[in-house]
């Protein structure tokens, strides 16, 4: 695919707007731009944080309780002698239901979440910085355009300025000229402002300095690629970022059913004991057992069937989502097939022609070969076009973003250049 380079605009004739858009000397491919965001996006970092914890959490849950121990002392009496006497028992939780593992599994749940959320991210995050680069690309060769119109109508103003005027079609010309160039100075003032407003956006998701603006290399569309419907669908119902989640706390309902079964029955404990009194004669008893405490009288029914319906509440929306993403995808297929025919109208030369057509009809305008209002009605037509073919890119990449944010698209930047 072709690469849309842009160049350093400065607006002539404005020594602020020169100062404002001097060159940094710096080139940035979009894979850089991404790479660079994906590095200085803190949120990420956040989302690591939270990863680590989840997992954490995940193990210490998972771990058996610890021994328990009991000791007492008193004394012992037997008719009138008594003596000292003392008991030592340990006792030992046995999980053996498994609920430690179960709530150890859903934090674990939770943890896998916060990845597929940090994947998210880094694709929202990459996703922009290709938007927003197509913008910046956009505005700036736009400025370009609009500084050479600029020039080409204070040309026609001194050519003009010159000559008498005294019919009514030579007094509208001149006025039609006038007004041109104060449409044009407002154009002027909006391309450059638009500019700048694209790389402070640009900014905040890349390290760039203030004021010195780098040249960044867009891959340019030429759209040639027909995408299918069942595959990007198949890929967005597998890949989408909002679906796996949701797949997540559905398993996480039914683990939490399994655990709402369980809490109904109680966990057995080892117990060892170790007793020693003595009054007229020393006396040792010690022994070995388990312990069970009996299971509550509704073995915890109504929060079994609360579990239950949670599952079924989460599984049903997850149907729901799959088949909002379905309708979704539907649209934005739409969306970029339309996106696709109308870049397809303007190939990357054609803004190279449209300069080539002014810069003749301005040379024909000179020598008196193309009256005022033919190159006035030409200049405007090729402007607009001009306009078109920009915003046709940044549509269509506007339409590419989000399709891949729905199918989970973790290399954008290198896919682009298939389209």
């Amino acid at each position: 695919m072709p690469i849309f380079f842009i160049p350093v605009l400065l607006l002539a004739g404005h020594a602020s707007a020169q100062q404002s858009t001097a060159p940094s000397g710096e080139k940035y491919t979009l894979t850089e731009l991404a790479g660079l965001a994906i590095q200085n996006t803190q949120i990420l970092g956040s989302q690591d944080a939270r990863i680590e914890e989840k997992k954490l959490s995940a193990a210490q849950a998972g771990i058996w309780p610890g021994l328990s121990v009991d000791f007492s002392a008193g004394r012992k009496r037997e008719a009138r002698l008594s003596g000292p006497r003392y008991e030592l028992a340990f006792a030992q939780a046995l999980p053996l239901l498994g609920k430690p593992g179960l709530r150890g599994g859903l934090l674990d749940l939770e943890s896998e979440s916060w990845r597929v959320r940090r994947v998210a991210t880094q694709i929202d995050v990459t996703l922009a910085v290709v938007q927003l680069a197509y913008e910046y690309a956009a505005t700036r060769r736009n400025a370009g355009f609009v500084e050479k119109r600029q020039r080409r109508f204070d040309l026609i103003k001194t050519y003009l300025a010159g000559r008498a005027f005294p019919t009514p079609q030579r007094k509208a010309e001149s006025r039609i000229v006038q007004n041109r160039l104060k449409g044009l100075a407002s154009d002027a003032i909006q391309s450059q402002a638009g500019f700048r407003a694209s790389f402070e956006k640009l900014k905040v998701y890349v390290p760039l300095e203030s004021g010195s603006y780098p040249d960044i290399e867009v891959p340019w569309f030429s759209g040639a690629k027909i995408l299918d419907e069942k595959e990007w669908t198949a890929k967005a119902l597998e890949n989408n970022p909002d679906l796996r989640v949701q797949r997540l706390v559905v398993k996480g309902a039914e683990l939490e059913k399994s655990l709402a079964s369980r809490d109904g029955l109680p966990d057995p404990s080892f117990v060892a004991s170790y007793e020693e009194g003595r009054a007229a004669e020393t006396e040792t008893s010690y022994g070995l057992g388990l312990s069970l405490a009996l299971p509550p009288w509704n073995r915890n029914r109504a929060g079994i069937r609360s579990a239950a319906q949670k599952k079924l509440a989460e599984e049903r929306r997850l149907g729901f989502e799959e088949r909002k993403l379905g309708a979704e995808l539907s649209r934005l297929l739409v969306e970029y097939e339309a996106a696709r025919r109308i870049v397809r109208q303007y190939p990357q030369n054609l803004l190279a022609e449209l300069e080539a057509q002014l810069q003749e009809a301005e040379e024909g305008f000179r020598k008196g070969q193309v009256d005022l209002l033919t190159f006035l009605e030409l200049e405007s037509s090729a402007s607009e076009t001009f306009g078109r073919v920009l915003d046709a890119q940044r549509d269509l990449a506007a339409r590419v973003a989000e399709l891949m944010a729905a199918a989970g698209e973790q290399d954008a930047p290198a896919r682009l250049g298939s389209l």
